[in-house]
């Protein structure tokens, strides 16, 4: 068995390579997401005892990358832009966001016996993860799972397996129910949407450049905003407020720091913080006990469902009461769980070419206001339980 820490970096970067390798060159690869493929690969290597499933190099990376994508990804976040989606998009961001909130109340209280079987007086943590994902995607998954130090590598594993399962059907679901209640909806003449806010969808011809500048500024602000981050927290927060995570902190920096043109207009953030984002997924697939993880699976199915039932019934709900678009409905949907770049393959199959660039923009407000929400929701769980 391989016990040091570069041999361990080695092999974790082995299954990223074999991942990311597998995901380009099979379309049905691609469909179970590069995540996945590197969350097993590395489960793999440690189950068949090449790399230990417990050793202290796993939570040096995990403690260091999941800040450290956030920092970098929310770089690129322009707040401004935000308006440009218009009021109809942010006024049904607003209900899939209630609609999950809702959701994520409702299954943790009604299945708390049983998550507490599993995370015992720390239950009321999972709705944070699920409340962030179902706002601003894997993102605010990731960096609330690790803010809340929910820990349990083989509940993260089955969390996130279950969380992409349900990918499929809510992808069919979105193309379904917005054809079957395309006719029901009529909109009315305060919803409307400009039909000139089109934006050109193109595959990029080439990769964006990336010169060593933009990247060593891109580490050197991110490992600022870390380091000012833990002051803070240590210094001021921990002595009024010592439960607020320090990722809650990171992403108010980011923020602030993203509002700046020169900060924004860095080449390679989202490559960078994918590469991050990369180590964290293997470092925890390392970890994971696969007998465990299946034995996870059931419970979370069962709470999932429960957070996509509420989340578009009060979406589809209230949005007919209000007699708002269902496109606007539905993309608003795509964007709080698939994030900007769900939004272009599912306006384009629907012809929803104008709702592109308001998607992408509300996608880019679920990044931004995820970790708040999630944070905010799993402690009101907490009091209610």
């Amino acid at each position: 068995m391989l016990q040091q820490p570069l041999t361990i970096i080695s092999v974790l970067l082995g299954a990223i390579f074999f991942s990311l390798q597998m995901v380009k060159r099979f379309k049905w690869a691609e469909k179970l997401s590069a995540v996945l493929w590197i969350i097993f690969t590395s489960a793999l290597a440690s189950n068949l005892g090449l790399i230990p499933t417990n050793a202290p190099i796993y939570g040096e990376l995990i403690d260091f990358t999941v800040p450290f994508a956030v920092c970098v990804i929310l770089f690129t976040v322009n707040i401004s832009d935000i308006r440009r989606a218009g009021r109809p998009m942010l006024v049904a961001f607003g209900l899939a966001s209630l609609g999950t909130v809702v959701g994520v109340l409702m299954a943790s209280l009604t299945l708390e016996p049983f998550l507490t079987e599993i995370l015992g007086t720390n239950s009321w943590k999972l709705a944070g993860p699920y409340t962030g994902t179902y706002i601003g995607g894997s993102l605010n998954f990731f960096s609330l799972w690790s803010g809340l130090e929910l820990g349990n590598p083989d509940l993260l594993a089955a969390a996130y397996a279950v969380d992409n399962v349900f990918l499929f059907p809510l992808y069919a679901l979105w193309m379904i129910l917005s054809t079957v209640l395309a006719g029901k909806y009529v909109v009315g003449k305060s919803w409307s949407v400009s039909t000139n806010s089109e934006v050109e969808v193109m595959a990029p011809k080439e990769k964006p450049h990336l010169d060593p500048l933009s990247v060593a500024t891109l580490f050197f602000l991110a490992l600022a905003v870390m380091a000012a981050s833990n002051w803070i927290k240590s210094s001021i927060i921990d002595i009024y407020f010592p439960a607020v995570p320090a990722i809650l902190i990171v992403t108010t920096l980011a923020l602030l720091l993203g509002q700046l043109g020169p900060v924004r207009r860095l080449k390679g953030a989202w490559e960078i913080g994918d590469l991050a984002f990369y180590l964290f997924f293997a470092s925890v697939g390392a970890m994971i006990n696969f007998y465990q993880a299946l034995v996870l699976s059931p419970i979370l199915f069962l709470y999932v469902m429960i957070v996509l039932i509420f989340h578009m019934s009060v979406l589809y709900g209230i949005g007919r009461l209000l007699r708002m678009d269902v496109g606007v409905l539905t993309i608003a949907s795509v964007a709080t769980k698939g994030g900007p770049a769900l939004v272009v393959p599912v306006a384009e199959a629907k012809g929803w070419r104008h709702l592109v660039l308001p998607g992408i923009l509300i996608g880019m407000l679920g990044y931004a206001v995820g970790n708040y929400v999630g944070y905010a929701v799993a402690h009101l769980v907490r009091i209610l339980l």
